[in-house]
């Protein structure tokens, strides 16, 4: 295994040290314990560990009845790679969260005629991004919503963000695309047009890599809502002998459970490599079909976490049939799949065998071999800088905030938040945003059926 490119994590002392900052029953972010996920005979098994994250959300957004599913992991080849991606993780979802109180005095109220006279602003197309059927009914089923379109006269809460794209420059972005869970304020009777995600936020121990993180994952998941949502097919990957064995690193080896199909969903303007891996169950029996996703500078560490995320989330379908059945249940048939747990356990099940393999198969056109894909930057300051160039190429209006907390002063993480407006974010499974400009520009939603990721 000596040619599988492995990142360099601590070791479990300082991994569980560096957990430690943040975690504690009476001071830290996350309670003190946290736990492997059980293997499962048979099933692939990568080291995981989970912990419960505090209700956050109920203080931020001041709701104390919401609910929302973190979806907080980390896995890997070894526990100290696990328990280093579960704190980092955890980092980044207690920022995401808590980050909208942090710049509250930054948020100016205005209407986009007034405020653009002023300064630079995200058009509105790129904030009314479902067409005028869909506004109306996301306003029916999440009443916060408003029914129809943004005009230049409603008043919107914006937030003025460093561009990525114009060094020294700011643009004005609407706040609801900046900010988790973002609230309209009943005195200012500022609209809100689209739910956030948090797609293009990233921690890390520098704020260097934290922005990298960013970039790769706002590129990644635009890649993915192209390819599952439009025309825009994906050759599968032909592996080679090193491409397998970094499938055995991922706990999937060729003789498993598991056919593994592994697309490239690179885009020829955002050259990043960009690998979906798709686990398909042999015999038909649940978890029946889990998808990962991963884009990395070399395409075969982009490889290996694909299929290691691929592999974790055959997890939800396993232990949600044990734990949740009822919405397990509820996935196959009643879900208007607007959250992103009930899209997976709708592809973990067996029922309509053929019809979700034919949902997966339909989005790939094409072969390529793995051993000819190129790496995309020697290192992370030239990752970053080419990343900054291509997305120049797309986009005017990208802007990035630093979402560190001051609870995490005294630790090295920093994390960053990137919004990159032209391209897609994530999206409801159910609910592909059919007025993007970027999904009109290729030829529109042409794929109904809810996406795989978590």
């Amino acid at each position: 295994m000596s040619g599988i490119p492995i990142l360099g994590h601590p070791g479990m002392a300082d991994a569980l040290a560096r957990y430690g900052r943040i975690g504690g029953n009476q001071g830290g972010i996350l309670p003190g314990m946290l736990v492997s996920v059980a293997a499962v005979e048979g099933e692939p098994y990568l080291r995981s560990a989970t912990a419960a994250m505090p209700q956050y959300h109920r203080l931020a957004l001041d709701d104390p009845h919401m609910q929302m599913q973190y979806h907080l992991a980390g896995y890997g080849s070894t526990h100290e790679e696990a328990v280093t991606r579960l704190t980092g993780e955890a980092v980044e979802r207690y920022a995401a969260i808590m980050a909208m109180p942090l710049f509250a005095d930054r948020i100016e109220y205005a209407s986009y005629r007034s405020l653009s006279s002023r300064h630079r602003c995200l058009p509105l197309e790129l904030l009314g991004i479902f067409d005028a059927e869909q506004q109306g009914q996301l306003a029916r089923m999440m009443h916060r919503y408003s029914p129809e379109p943004p005009t230049e006269d409603d008043v919107i809460a914006w937030i003025a963000c460093p561009s990525l794209t114009r060094p020294g420059e700011e643009v004005y972005l609407p706040a609801q695309l900046v900010f988790l869970g973002f609230r309209s304020d009943r005195n200012a009777a500022d609209k809100m047009f689209t739910p956030s995600f948090s797609t293009g936020t990233a921690a890390h121990v520098s704020l260097d890599k934290a922005l990298l993180g960013a970039l790769v994952e706002a590129v990644q998941i635009d890649a993915f809502i192209l390819n599952w949502y439009t025309g825009a097919k994906a050759p599968l990957i032909d592996l080679d002998a090193d491409g397998r064995e970094l499938l055995a690193a991922a706990a999937l080896p060729p003789d498993g459970p598991y056919e593994v199909r592994a697309s490239l969903l690179t885009r020829p303007e955002l050259p990043l490599p960009n690998i979906g891996v798709t686990l398909v169950r042999r015999d038909g029996r649940l978890p029946y079909i889990a998808f990962g996703l991963q884009a990395d500078p070399d395409p075969r560490r982009a490889l290996l976490r694909g299929a290691a995320e691929a592999t974790a989330i055959l997890g939800i379908g396993m232990f949600s049939t044990v734990f949740d059945l009822p919405n397990v249940h509820f996935a196959q048939g009643g879900s208007a799949y607007t959250d992103l747990d009930t899209n997976v356990l709708w592809f973990a099940a067996p029922g309509e065998a053929g019809r979700k393999l034919a949902a997966v198969e339909s989005r790939v056109e094409g072969r390529v071999d793995f051993a000819g894909l190129p790496g995309y930057a020697a290192d992370d300051t030239a990752a970053i800088r080419r990343l900054l160039a291509d997305l120049a190429g797309v986009s005017e209006y990208a802007g990035y905030l630093d979402f560190t907390p001051p609870e995490l002063a005294d630790t090295p993480w920093r994390v960053v938040r990137a919004v990159v407006p032209e391209l897609l974010s994530m999206c409801l499974p159910g609910f592909p945003p059919k007025g993007h400009p970027r999904m009109r520009s290729h030829g529109g939603v042409t794929h109904v059926v809810p996406h795989p990721l978590p």
